[in-house]
C-alpha cells in the first residue's frame, strides 16, 4: 500500500514537471469561483474541482489507480479530469471580461493580455521538460519527414507500406497520411493502448525485435548471438513482412554489407541507396 502511495505522489511530480497545463486548470478554477463565474458552469465547475483534487491528493489518487488496474500509468487518471474544456472556458471568460472593458487604456492592455496568454499556453507545454528528450524528438521527427519526402518523389503514386526503424515509424505518418506500417507505435509504447487490450500477435511482435537488431547491426557493436540469430531469421522475417502487406524495408545505411546482400537474394530484388538509407522495395 505504501508504493501506491509513493507511486501517486511520484506521479503527480512527473505529471506536473512534463507540462503546465494542470496549473492552467487551477488556476482557471480559481478564477471562476472567486469571480462568481462558476454558477454559470456549477455542475461542471464543481466536477472539475473535485476530480482535480481527487487526482492531486495520494490518499484519492491511489483508489482512482487501483480503480483503473495496474496496467495504466497514474496520469491516466486525469482522463477523469476535464482539463481542457474548464481551463478553455475560464480563460475565455477572462479574455471576454478584459475585452469589455471600456476604460482608459482598454483596448491596448486586452491586447496584451491575450498576447501574454497566448505565450504562455505555448510554452505551458515545455517548460519543466526534457530538453535533451525534445531535442532527441525534432531529430526524429525532422528524419522521418525527410524520409516520407524521399518515398514520395521516388515512388510516386505507389501504395507504400513501411518496414523502417522505430524513429521513422513513429512520425512518418505525420509527413504522410497515404503511406501505412507494418505495425504501430502502441507496438513499443504501450501507453497508447489505453482502455484496449488488443495487442499484436507474435509474428509482428518478432519483427518488431528483428528491426531492432537490425538497427543495432548499424550501430557500433551488437551481441554476436544477436547478429546470428538476425541472420538466420532473415528469410522468415520478410516472408512475414510480405504477408503483413509490407512493401517498402528501409534500412539504416550502416548496416553490414553482408546484410544487404542477404536481403537482395532473400528477396529476389536490388537495394537503393536514398541518403542515410538503403530501401528495399516489392512494387
Amino acid at each position: 500500500m505504501m508504493e501506491l502511495f509513493r507511486n501517486a505522489g511520484m506521479g503527480w511530480a512527473d505529471y506536473k514537471s512534463g507540462g503546465k497545463m494542470a496549473a492552467f486548470l487551477l488556476i482557471a478554477l480559481l478564477y471562476l469561483w472567486f469571480t462568481g463565474k462558476a454558477k454559470e458552469v456549477r455542475v461542471l465547475a464543481v466536477y472539475a474541482s473535485v476530480s482535480a483534487v481527487c487526482c492531486i491528493l495520494p490518499l484519492t489518487a491511489v483508489p482512482l489507480m487501483l480503480y483503473q488496474t495496474k496496467f495504466y500509468d497514474y496520469e491516466w487518471i486525469w482522463s477523469l479530469v476535464p482539463l481542457t474544456s474548464v481551463t478553455a472556458y475560464g480563460l475565455t471568460v477572462f479574455l471576454a471580461e478584459q475585452w469589455e472593458r471600456k476604460d482608459d487604456g482598454g483596448r491596448p492592455r486586452a491586447v496584451a493580455v491575450t498576447l501574454l496568454l497566448l505565450l504562455a499556453l505555448l510554452l505551458g507545454g515545455s517548460l519543466g521538460g526534457d530538453a535533451e528528450g525534445r531535442a532527441r524528438e525534432n531529430a526524429e521527427r525532422k528524419e522521418a519527414y525527410a524520409v516520407a519526402g524521399l518515398l514520395s518523389e521516388n515512388y510516386p503514386g505507389e501504395e507504400i507500406c513501411l518496414l523502417a526503424p522505430k524513429s521513422i515509424l513513429e512520425y512518418v505518418r505525420e509527413a504522410d497520411g497515404g503511406i501505412r506500417l507494418a505495425y504501430g507505435r502502441n507496438l513499443w509504447d504501450e501507453s497508447l493502448n489505453a482502455y484496449a487490450y488488443d495487442t499484436y500477435d507474435g509474428k509482428v511482435s518478432d519483427l518488431y525485435r528483428w528491426m531492432d537488431w537490425v538497427e543495432q547491426s548499424a550501430g557500433v557493436w551488437m551481441p554476436e548471438e544477436d547478429k546470428a540469430e538476425m541472420f538466420d531469421t532473415l528469410e522468415r522475417r520478410m516472408e512475414d513482412a510480405a504477408a503483413m502487406g509490407v512493401n517498402c524495408i528501409l534500412f539504416p545505411s550502416g548496416v553490414p554489407g553482408e546484410l544487404t546482400q542477404h536481403m537482395e537474394a532473400a528477396l529476389g530484388i536490388s537495394a537503393r541507396r536514398f541518403g542515410d538509407y538503403i530501401v528495399f522495395t516489392l512494387f
